[in-house]
């Protein structure tokens, strides 16, 4: 079955159960109509078809049935965050210190902030011994390793990370700078990272994180494929995790 049939299947469906919908983008307001027939119904869908046949089905069914303003999905930004990142250059601690500025005056409760690997490690160590409950871990890399993202995964190889999520935990990593990027579907390091010394290679590590819990953030410039995109000063990492997050 293609494309506009199964879009057409779902949308006759959808008008079989209730008289008034919406769908947004590309398609006209379904408000106030009403059908006599079945006939009717199938003529009119067909036109509204040929407008949202870029649209997948799954944006159809976002588009009706979730409210553009709810935010239930979002954190509470009063949680602890333990932030870490990798060294770059010698604009470590400004990069730092941009975004962790840029997170308080936003009203963010940031309780650690460091620069280093062993930082990150540190930061599930931390969580793990204290027996931290509700925080965010906050992960900023310059480069992919699969240890670094298995660690902190909900179903992960490592067993004090595994602990820390269980403790209602959340983890968001983060890649910038010239990083490959492993969070995009088109990344080029989206379906495979190499192994590195502290671990073997990951297939498909975006999907990876999507299974685990992991929120992922790229603004690298995807080993200069983007690079006028790309995040050199920690603003835009700051940003999109700010997106995260409530009002």
């Amino acid at each position: 079955m293609n494309k506009k049939k199964i879009l057409l299947f779902l949308l006759i469906t959808l008008f079989a159960s209730t008289s008034v919908m919406a769908v947004e983008n590309n398609a006209n307001s379904f408000n106030n109509l009403s059908f006599t027939n079945m006939s009717d119904l199938y003529e009119y869908n067909t036109t509204v078809a040929d407008n949202i046949d870029k649209m997948n089905i799954e944006d159809i069914l976002n588009n009706n049935t979730n409210d553009s303003d709810d935010d239930s999905q979002l954190w509470d930004k009063s949680r602890p965050i333990y932030f870490a990142m990798d060294h770059v250059n010698s604009d470590d601690e400004k990069i730092r210190d941009n975004i962790v500025n840029k997170l308080k005056e936003n009203g963010f409760n940031v309780v650690k902030a460091e620069i280093g690997p062993n930082e990150m490690s540190q930061n599930t160590h931390e969580l793990y011994e204290n027996n931290i409950t509700d925080a965010v871990v906050f992960h900023l890399f310059n480069g992919v390793d699969p240890s670094t993202i298995r660690e902190l995964a909900s179903n992960g190889s490592d067993n004090r990370g595994k602990i820390v999520r269980s403790n209602g935990n959340d983890v968001v990593l983060a890649w910038f700078y010239d990083s490959a990027d492993p969070v995009n579907a088109n990344g080029s390091a989206y379906e495979y990272v190499r192994g590195s010394e502290t671990g073997p290679s990951l297939e498909n590590p975006g999907q990876y994180m999507v299974d685990n819990d992991i929120v992922g953030i790229c603004t690298s410039s995807d080993m200069n494929s983007h690079n006028e995109s790309a995040d050199y000063t920690g603003e835009k990492t700051a940003d999109e995790f700010m997106k995260l997050f409530k009002e």
